[in-house]
């Protein structure tokens, strides 16, 4: 059987120590058919000739695109899928790792079982030393389920830890359901797009071998981009972002009555505690106080008794801010 192409994206800024380590563990890839993409958001270090040196003899079909300006590693990826070429697609960041046989065994997956998405398990690795740390799913699953399944245990934590790049996508799906990453998006990004595509799929597969190495690093932007209050809080937001635009978007497209039952009574009305709870925790009790005046919260709040017995710290947090909303307020300052 002739392999389909896979087009592997990779989002790189200010990558050049690190890109070309990336970029060899995708071209030794026991996986023959591939096309690499290399999306340099206008690096202001040597990332492009790095990434171009390293690919011009790999033997591998690819294509170096650079932006003019920087625009974040969200709008880097919707550019790598609008150039793709390939008939599915898998992310990988610029400074971390692909397992050698990681695209083979999505690929085989998503064969086998006729899926749209398909996704393995993660692997820590740190440079200072520390032993690697696996995170394995821990649901104990062996066949195929419905995306909204998959999309409900990810939410609410049930054994799917997978990460973005440890999941391979049919990319008509992706271009079926309009699903892009939201760009301009600082902290969340990954969740917002796996949840999204995974609630859109109808059927998904999956594996505990680990597929993708996540590389700790002092370099490494998640550590850079918390060093001052002001990113800290701009994450912050950002998350929650994420988190109201998922409530919204997975309230209008969830179809199975059940799951849908446990997003509107539990997600929802979390999601409605943590915009309250922001405003306190940065002070502004004029916001704070507008939220708990708008139509229907109250409702939205009160409907997390439905799920008390699944997740009662929604409910009692409700409860608590209803009757004492001052206290409530001090107290998660």
């Amino acid at each position: 059987m002739t392999q389909p192409l896979v087009s592997v994206i990779v989002p790189a800024y200010n990558a050049a120590k690190r890109v070309a380590g990336t970029l060899r563990s995708i071209i030794e890839q026991d996986y023959e058919n591939l096309e690499i993409i290399v999306v340099n958001d206008a690096s202001t270090d040597d990332t492009l000739n790095a990434a171009e040196q390293t690919l011009k003899d790999s033997g591998r079909a690819y294509k170096v695109i650079t932006h003019d300006k920087n625009s974040g590693e969200s709008a880097s990826r919707n550019t790598g899928i609008d150039a793709s070429a390939g008939e599915f697609i898998c992310f990988c960041d610029g400074d971390d790792l692909f397992e050698r046989n990681s695209v083979s065994i999505l690929w085989e997956l998503i064969q086998r079982y006729n899926c749209e998405i398909s996704f393995g398990s993660t692997l820590d690795r740190f440079e200072d030393g520390r032993p690697d740390e696996p995170h394995p799913l821990t649901s104990d699953l062996t066949q195929p389920i419905t995306g909204e399944q998959a999309a409900f245990m990810k939410i609410f934590k049930r054994g799917f830890m997978t990460h973005v790049c440890a999941m391979m996508y049919r990319k008509n799906f992706l271009n079926e359901k309009s699903l892009r990453f939201t760009p301009g998006v600082t902290r969340g990004a990954d969740i917002e797009f796996a949840i999204k595509s995974l609630c859109r799929a109808e059927r998904v597969c999956f594996t505990s071998e680990p597929v993708y190495v996540y590389v700790y690093h002092a370099d490494m932007g998640t550590v850079k981009d918390n060093d001052t209050p002001e990113k800290l809080k701009r994450n912050y937001f950002s998350v929650l972002n994420v988190n109201i635009r998922l409530a919204d978007y997975l309230t209008e497209h969830m179809s199975d009555t059940k799951l849908k039952f446990f997003v509107e009574n539990s997600f929802v009305p979390e999601v409605a505690l943590k915009r309250l709870t922001a405003c306190a925790k940065f002070h502004d009790h004029e916001q704070f106080t507008a939220i708990l005046n708008e139509p229907g919260l109250k409702k939205i709040l009160l409907r997390s008794f439905k799920t008390l017995f699944f997740k009662p710290e929604i409910f009692l947090k409700s409860l608590a801010i209803l009757i004492a909303p001052g206290a409530y307020y001090k107290l998660r300052q």
